[in-house]
């Protein structure tokens, strides 16, 4: 048996040289087996960085708008005492500073002008007795068969001069604050009242002059005539006189004659 130690000899060599050749190819696959993870990876390193990328922009837009929110804040600055800003003054209190240097300024100098509106003066209703008086009367009616409204009657009653008074009408009265004509309503008993009128609808006006009054028969029919054509055109209303007869600018100075005519030439009251 003397061959059997150099076969085991062999073997064993055999075997230590097929450890050291594993052993050298250990490695290869190692570096191999990390490329393709490396590989494997790489899209999902390429994803994550992908998904972080806008909160990363946010981030930097936060920080951009605090850094411009930080230089739109005003700095703090120690001015020195010279040379430190005047304090600021509100609105009121300037004006309120301004009106007082004026009045100074006005006491020492010449005295500030002042300009006095008149009260009007109180209205007089100085009627005749009734069995002395005449009265002459002229309507105005809508120009179709819908009412005057209430709003445009009183807006036309006040241009007119007219204000309400006694009896619960409206007068109007002459310099010296006596009552040269008067306006009710055509429905009795004739009542106006401003506060209600803007939502009321009327079916007529009257307008009339007492004589003898303020001023001569002549000149009262006169005025008459004129603020009816006037009242008229601003309540888009038309004129008609006691006979429901139209009356135009024309046809008026016809009516005045002939009322003139019938009274007689009826002198100013007083």
């Amino acid at each position: 048996m003397f061959w059997l130690r150099p076969i085991l000899l062999l073997a064993g060599a055999l075997f230590i040289a097929l450890l050291i050749w594993l052993d050298r190819r250990r490695p290869r696959r190692a570096a191999g087996a990390g490329d393709g993870t490396a590989r494997t990876e790489r899209p999902e390193r390429q994803e994550r960085v992908e998904r972080t990328e806008p909160s990363f922009e946010t981030a930097t837009a936060d920080t951009a708008g605090n850094e411009r929110e930080q230089r739109r804040a005003l700095p703090v600055i120690d001015w020195p005492a010279s040379l430190a800003p005047a304090p600021t003054i509100s609105p009121g209190a300037a004006v309120e500073a301004i009106e007082a240097g004026a009045v100074g300024r006005a006491s020492n100098a010449a005295p500030l002008l002042t300009v006095e509106v008149p009260e009007p003066l109180p209205m007089t209703i100085d009627w005749p007795e009734e069995n002395a008086r005449r009265i002459v009367t002229l309507r105005i009616v809508p120009t179709g068969s819908d009412r005057l409204p209430g709003r445009a009657v009183r807006q036309g009653l006040s241009a007119c001069g007219f204000r309400h008074g006694q009896f619960g009408i409206f007068h109007l009265p002459g310099e010296d604050g006596r009552v040269i004509l008067s306006a009710a309503s055509l429905v009795r008993p004739g009542t106006l009242d401003p506060a209600a009128m803007d939502f009321q609808r009327y079916a007529g006006l009257n307008l009339f002059a007492v004589l003898p009054g303020p001023l001569d028969a002549g000149r009262a029919l006169e005025r008459l005539g004129q603020v009816a054509l006037e009242l008229a055109g601003r309540v888009s209303g038309r004129v008609h006189d006691e006979h429901s007869t139209p009356l135009g600018t024309a046809s008026v100075s016809d009516w005045r004659r002939r009322v003139l005519g019938a009274l007689g030439g009826a002198g100013p009251a007083g």
